[in-house]
C-alpha cells in the first residue's frame, strides 16, 4: 500500500516537471506571435439596455368626410399636400340648389319684413289719430316681429347650406402625405365616414417603452443613443411619461426625431441607462478570452528580452458600449491602468509566450512590419500606457 502511494506521488511529480518543460520549450522555441494591445484605464460605466422603439409621427390622422355625398375627386395615394390644400372634393350640384333656394327665401322674408315694417309705421300713424284701434297696431308689430324672426332664420338655413357647401371640399389639416385612400373615387361617403389617412413627416417622433426603474437616471438626462437599420445618432428627450403599466411595467418615452430623415414607421433601439454610473478599469470586449477554465485576459509584460503575454484571469463587471469592467480574480495578480492588453490575437496565446506588437489590425493580418517587439504603441490609436506601465520586474 505504501509503495502505490510513493508510486502515485512519483508520477505526480514527474507529469508537473513534464508540464514545466513543455511550456518552457513551448516559449522558447515557437515564434513571437503578433498581436495588437491598447491601455486599460480607469473611466465612468453604467449599465445599460437597449430597449425598442418606432418612429412615429405627430400627427397621423384620418381625415373624414363632414357631408354626405359622393366623391369626384381623390388625392394619390403618396401625394405630399401642404396645410389648407383640397386633398377631396364631394359633388356638390345639390347643395347649390338648395343655395339658390335658400337664398331666395332669404330674399322673400326680407321684403315681407319691410312691408310689415311700413305698416307699422302707418297704423301708429291712424292710432294717433283715432282713425284706427289699438289692437289692429298691436297685430301688425306681432307680425313685424314673427317676420324678423323669418329673416334671422332663413339666413341661418342659407348659411348652414353654405357651410355645406364649403365642407364638399376636404382640407388638409396639416401638411403632410396621403398615405392611405380608405374611400375609392365614385363611392357614396356619409358624413363621419374616413376617407384619407394623412400623416406629418417633417416633425417626426420616436416612441420607446423603457422600464420604470430607469425613470430616475432618464430625469436627469437630455438625450439618448439611437440605432436603425439606416443609421445611429443621438436623439433629444421630448416628454418622459412616468406611468406604467401594471402589467409590463414600461413608461413611454418621446425623442425628438426632426434632425433625423428616417421614415414614419422604422423600428429603432435606444440605449437607456439601468443603474448609476461608476468609476472602474475598462478593457475593450475584444480582450476577453473566454475559455473552459474561466474568462481571462493577456497583459503584456516587457523586459531586456522583448514583450511576453501574461494571462491573468478577471472577473467581469459592467459593460457599456465597447468596454466591459473587470478585475483580477487574484488580488497577488492585479491590473491596473495603464497595462497593456492584448485585444487582438489573443485566441491561441499561451502563458509566457513571446509576442510582437502590431500598430493596427492590418499589420496583424498581414504580418506586417514587426515593432521590434517592445513598442507600446496601442491599436485604434490608443497609447495610453504606452510606456511600459504596470511592468513587472
Amino acid at each position: 500500500m505504501r509503495l502505490n502511494n510513493i508510486s502515485n506521488t512519483l508520477q505526480l511529480i514527474s507529469l508537473f516537471v513534464i508540464t514545466l518543460v513543455s511550456t518552457s520549450v513551448f516559449s522558447a522555441n515557437f515564434p513571437p506571435a503578433n498581436v495588437n494591445v491598447v491601455a486599460a484605464k480607469m473611466t465612468e460605466l453604467a449599465p445599460v439596455i437597449w430597449v425598442s422603439g418606432t418612429v412615429v409621427s405627430q400627427n397621423d390622422s384620418k381625415i373624414a368626410a363632414e357631408i354626405s355625398g359622393r366623391l369626384i375627386s381623390l388625392s394619390a395615394i403618396g401625394a405630399r399636400v401642404e396645410r389648407g390644400d383640397v386633398i377631396a372634393r364631394i359633388d356638390d350640384k345639390q347643395l347649390k340648389i338648395q343655395q339658390r333656394e335658400e337664398q331666395a327665401n332669404v330674399l322673400n322674408s326680407k321684403a315681407n319684413l319691410r312691408f310689415l315694417q311700413a305698416e307699422v309705421i302707418r297704423k301708429k300713424q291712424l292710432v294717433k289719430q283715432n282713425l284706427l284701434p289699438a289692437t289692429e297696431l298691436d297685430k301688425i308689430i306681432s307680425e313685424f316681429d314673427i317676420a324678423s324672426g323669418d329673416v334671422i332664420a332663413a339666413q341661418a338655413q342659407l348659411d348652414r347650406i353654405e357651410q355645406d357647401l364649403a365642407y364638399t371640399e376636404l382640407k388638409a389639416p396639416f401638411s403632410g402625405i396621403v398615405a392611405q385612400r380608405i374611400a375609392s373615387l365614385g363611392e357614396y361617403v356619409n358624413n363621419g365616414s374616413a376617407i384619407v389617412r394623412l400623416v406629418e413627416t417633417a416633425n417626426s417622433e420616436a416612441t420607446i417603452f423603457a422600464p420604470i426603474v430607469a425613470y430616475q437616471f432618464l430625469k436627469d438626462a437630455k438625450e439618448l443613443m439611437v440605432q436603425s437599420p439606416l443609421g445611429n445618432g443621438k436623439a433629444a428627450i421630448k416628454t418622459l411619461v412616468p406611468v406604467a403599466n401594471a402589467r409590463s411595467h414600461l413608461m413611454e418615452v418621446r425623442l425628438d426625431m426632426s434632425t433625423f430623415d428616417w421614415p414614419i414607421g422604422l423600428n429603432l433601439k435606444a440605449k437607456v441607462a439601468n443603474g448609476p454610473s461608476e468609476l472602474s478599469l475598462a478593457v475593450p470586449r475584444d480582450a476577453l478570452v473566454l475559455r473552459r477554465d474561466g474568462t481571462s485576459v493577456f497583459r503584456i509584460n516587457k523586459n531586456e528580452k522583448g514583450a511576453n503575454a501574461h494571462k491573468i484571469s478577471v472577473v467581469v463587471g459592467t459593460g457599456m458600449d465597447s468596454l466591459v469592467a473587470v478585475s483580477s480574480a487574484s488580488a497577488d495578480n492585479p491590473i491596473e491602468a495603464g497595462d497593456l492588453i492584448v485585444i487582438r490575437g489573443a485566441e491561441r496565446l499561451q502563458n509566457g509566450q513571446s509576442v510582437t506588437i502590431k500598430t493596427n489590425n492590418n499589420e496583424l493580418v498581414l504580418g506586417g512590419k514587426e515593432s521590434g517587439g517592445g513598442s507600446g504603441d496601442g491599436s485604434d490609436g490608443s497609447s495610453d500606457g504606452s510606456e511600459g506601465k504596470g511592468q513587472q520586474p
